[in-house]
């Protein structure tokens, strides 16, 4: 017999995610397992729930904010239940990563005869990351994405909006120091990634890997406008660090500074401002993925 506690936002996705939870429920209950539903009312209820729940499994309900606010609180304890997923975002990055079936009946059966391996969490000025952070124009062409955007156009909008944000030119002065070196550029953006799916796009970073123990970071040149149009096949063939100009790196620390106010975004959504200082936390968590154990 397996305890699962399941973690969503019954106001998310027209009551979807309740009804996800209530299927989950009677499928396992069937199979003789114990299920204690937690529907969240504030903000911090998911990560607070993570962190005390009684249960083998912690089971995120939602995308890629959800995920992240379960994870934060399973990283902060110091022997974490398993996490589960069952994806009902828009983009659901770590889902498609973990080949999570995005249709409910079967990422319910998937998590039930699921397999563990670890998933790296990063720590972001103490804050999780479980995808992607952004700074500069692509964390800027984020702020205009709407839910209803999401839900209409997909991961093709943040695509979109961050070529219609790279023609304006704007860049920033970073510096950015891991453990063996450091780096000073004029960059339009910085992005860094735990695993190969961007935005929903799952061929971003193919060498990126959920349990590597590494940050795979990208430093966009300041661009011009044919720079800019440049990229965008580089991005969709997987091979953004190709891209003339661009510096990447892997690293499993991360300090990154500015002489200016910059905000990042952490799996989508606004986080904490710079200097920024990051580290992976490695084989710590859990995540069942579908397999037969």
């Amino acid at each position: 017999m397996t305890i699962y506690r399941v973690i969503y936002n019954p106001q998310s996705g027209k009551q979807g995610a309740t009804r996800i939870a209530k299927w989950f429920a009677a499928a396992a209950e069937k199979r003789g397992h114990v299920v204690r539903l937690a529907p969240t009312e504030r903000a911090t209820d998911a990560r607070d729930f993570a962190f005390t729940a009684m249960s083998d499994v912690v089971v995120a309900v939602g995308g890629d904010g959800t995920i992240n606010q379960v994870a934060a609180g399973l990283v902060a304890r110091r022997h974490p239940p398993l996490l589960g997923i069952l994806p009902a975002g828009t983009v659901n990055n770590l889902a498609k990563v973990l080949h999570i079936p995005l249709l409910i009946p079967l990422a319910i059966a998937g998590l039930l005869d699921g397999t563990p391996q670890p998933l790296d969490i990063g720590l972001v000025n103490g804050q999780a990351m479980i995808s992607t952070l952004t700074l500069g124009v692509l964390a800027n062409a984020a702020l205009s994405v709407t839910q209803q955007d999401k839900q209409r156009f997909g991961p093709l909008i943040y695509l979109t909006r961050g070529l219609k944000v790279l023609l304006q030119h704007q860049h920033w002065q970073l510096t950015l120091t891991a453990p063996q070196q450091t780096w000073q550029q004029d960059t339009s953006f910085v992005l860094v990634t735990m695993t190969n799916s961007v935005g929903g796009f799952t061929n971003f970073a193919p060498q990126a890997k959920p349990g590597d123990g590494l940050f795979h970071v990208f430093v966009a040149p300041k661009t011009g406008r044919w720079h800019s149009l440049m990229a965008l096949p580089y991005f969709l063939s997987g091979n953004f660090a190709k891209l003339p100009g661009m510096t990447y790196f892997t690293a499993s620390q991360l300090e990154v500074s500015a002489g200016k106010s910059l905000r990042s975004r952490i799996d989508g959504d606004p986080s904490t401002s710079l200097p920024l200082r990051m580290q992976v936390v490695s084989g710590k968590v859990q995540v069942l993925t579908p397999g037969k154990n």
